[in-house]
């Protein structure tokens, strides 16, 4: 994933500070022991080139690795870039903010949303998967808990303890081989063939040790290593047949060569001793020592373990007068997003896609689902100071030995010269005619150096043990998160509601009223979750897995209150906010009143008029009357 800046921190600080510094002494150690070497070589590259030239290569290999130790340790060190989109979500992420970092991290998710929903519903935790193979079985019935640990330290468990049943096997099948051997069972051939065959006993065992130290790889921490019967059946088989076939090529050399038995025991015998019995001897104190300190420190982590797997849980039903658009609108844009850690945008496992089926008659049902989880934040671990100590202890150790075996390397490179010396005295052939003296003495310098490279492969192997334990536990980040489901089914019906419809009312509001069955179901868990950490660029891109799974009715109590406050602060009648239209319907109001007004003092002279053509009646006799008088009076006269 890109580094994805921002102000506001989530609080992950960098834990490889102590291994990264005890890794740059040993840097810096072997980085010396390296110009030591190429400083002696330059220096003796004219006098004695041989020596010059071996020293140097020597001082070369080991300066490289010097340095590439050194600039490790100084990389684990430095600061730790932890960006907003860290660390990796536990699903495809579908939120609109990760869209250009969704592609490249959906490589490292642990799961999928089907998964997520089946164990939230469920009340199940995948993560746990059943060990696979004899030895797996084993190691999960000496440890029970080891079935609630991450995918690297169950496979760290079973090869610690398939390295501890292969050399016991093959120390049992060494000495039904020595019983067989030793006793004429398998005649002179096989007598002759017991030293070569403790030799190959040895190396196979040193291998097995080495192969035991794996460090951590994304195979690892996404699967766990299947141990079965086979790996068991390969081991015996080795053992068992191993002494067959060297006994018949030392019987087929013998009848080749025309040698007896006394003759090729007396060419062994003056040979240098390989002290197989000493590499045993060390062996077995390493891998008792190092078996011990991750006991301790597998017991403080299994001691921590906690596999819940419980959740919360609502199941209601509510009718509302709401659309239920608004119902997923406000889930997703108010419930969820004022659940934000530091204003981080949670992460959409499921977006949210409400499915609205409008039927005939204003009716219709919806359904809609979701899957988020809120920003992780670190989970202090707190262990103990045994824990501390025991983690310190191991990667002491383990670079101490990667010291100690760069020492021997460097013994290595002087006795490397004193062999390239004596083959160049006998111009490097090896034939019927070399003097036994000189094979005797290349034998034993050859010998030597062998000591010296096998000693140096033995305490690298358990260096390398030791180290990647120690790394393993400093590694593991846990995390804290919230993790919701939500479903929402049911139906819904329209009507219409109109208010301000009054005989003398001009300003009217008609509203279109949606009532709502909702039947919601919301799952909260509380998710504990780990990864392990590396440095350099891709420092958390690893896959997260979730380990417990704690109830959260608190979590589940608040998000319900927010979703009934919404529905029961819902507005379905629309009035009029705006002061303008306040005046404006104002002005209306007293325009209607003035409206009114006028029929009304019409009635009232409708309810008049009669009185006044009475009056007006009475006015025209009386002028008729005038009139009639005066026309008489005219004609008397």
């Amino acid at each position: 994933m890109a580094f994805d800046y921002g102000s506001i921190d989530l609080g992950l600080k960098n834990p490889f500070k102590t291994e990264g510094l005890v890794t740059s002494v040993r840097g810096v150690v072997q980085s010396l022991f390296g110009i030591y070497l190429l400083v002696a070589g330059a220096g003796a590259v004219k006098p004695d080139a041989i020596t010059g030239w071996v020293l140097a290569i020597f001082g070369l290999l080991l300066l490289a690795g010097g340095i590439k130790v050194l600039s490790g340790g100084i990389m684990a060190m430095l600061r730790y870039f932890v960006g907003r989109n860290h660390p990796t979500s536990l699903a495809r992420n579908f939120s609109k903010s990760e869209r250009s970092t969704a592609q490249e991290e959906s490589r490292y998710v642990a799961y999928n949303d089907q998964a997520l929903e089946e164990m939230l519903m469920g009340r199940k935790n995948s993560t746990f998967i059943e060990p696979k193979g004899l030895l797996a079985r084993i190691a999960h019935t000496v440890f029970p808990k080891l079935l609630f640990m991450p995918y690297p330290i169950r496979n760290m468990a079973q090869r610690l303890l398939g390295a501890w049943v292969r050399t016991l096997t093959a120390m049992v099948a060494f000495g039904f081989a020595a019983f067989v051997s030793l006793a004429g069972f398998a005649g002179d051939a096989g007598v002759l063939a017991f030293p070569v065959y403790t030799v190959l006993l040895t190396l196979y065992i040193m291998h097995v040790w080495k192969s035991a130290g794996q460090a951590i790889s994304r195979g690892a921490e996404q699967s766990i290593d299947s141990m079965g019967s086979g790996d068991l059946v390969k081991t015996i088989a080795f053992a068992l047949l191993l002494p067959v076939v060297v006994g018949l090529v030392v019987g087929w050399w013998m009848n080749a060569a025309n040698l007896t038995a006394a003759a090729i025991e007396q060419q062994f015998a003056a040979l240098p001793n390989f002290h197989a019995g000493w590499y045993l001897l060390s062996i077995f104190v390493g891998a008792i020592v190092c078996t011990l300190v991750t006991v301790v420190l597998l017991k403080k982590r299994l001691a921590d373990a906690n596999p819940v797997s419980e959740v919360s849980e609502l199941r209601e039903n509510w009718q509302e007068s709401v659309h239920p658009k608004e119902i997923f609108i406000n889930l997703d844009n108010l419930v969820m997003a004022n659940r934000r850690y530091r204003e981080v945008p949670n992460r959409v496992y499921r977006e949210l896609d409400p499915n609205l089926q409008e039927q005939v008659d204003g009716k219709g049902a919806f359904s809609g689902e979701m899957i988020q989880e809120v920003q992780p934040r670190v989970k202090p671990m707190g262990l103990g100071a045994l824990f501390e100590k025991s983690r310190l202890v191991s990667l002491l150790l383990g670079n101490s030995l990667f010291i100690v075996g760069v020492l021997f390397t460097f013994f290595l490179a002087y006795a490397t010269v004193d062999v390239v010396k004596l083959l160049d005295s006998m111009n490097y052939r090896l034939s019927e005619n070399t003097p036994y003296a000189d094979l005797m003495a290349l034998a034993g310098v050859a010998m030597t150096a062998i000591h010296f490279l096998l000693i140096g492969y033995v305490l690298r192997a358990f260096a390398r043990l030791a180290a990647n334990i120690a790394h393993l536990f400093y590694a593991e980040i846990q995390f804290e998160s919230m993790l919701i489901y939500f479903k929402c089914e049911g139906t819904f019906t329209e009507s219409k509601i109109s208010t301000g419809a009054g005989i003398h009312d001009s300003t009217r509001s008609e509203n279109t009223l949606v009532r709502s069955s909702i039947t919601p179901w919301v799952i909260v868990s509380r998710i504990v979750s780990t990864t392990f950490a590396a440095t350099g660029m891709k420092n958390l891109e690893h896959p997260r897995h979730i380990l417990e799974m704690h109830k959260s009715d608190d979590e589940m109590a608040s998000i319900r209150n927010d979703v009934i406050d919404f529905l029961k602060d819902r507005e379905s009648i629309a009035s009029i906010t705006s002061n303008r239209d306040l005046g404006n319907a104002s002005q209306i109001h007293q325009l209607n009143e003035q409206t009114r007004a006028i029929p009304a003092s019409q009635e009232k002279l409708q309810q008049n008029k009669p009185q006044a053509s009475d009056e007006e009646a009475a006015g025209y006799l009386r002028q008729q009357e005038e009139l009639d008088s005066n026309d008489e009076t005219e004609k008397e006269r």
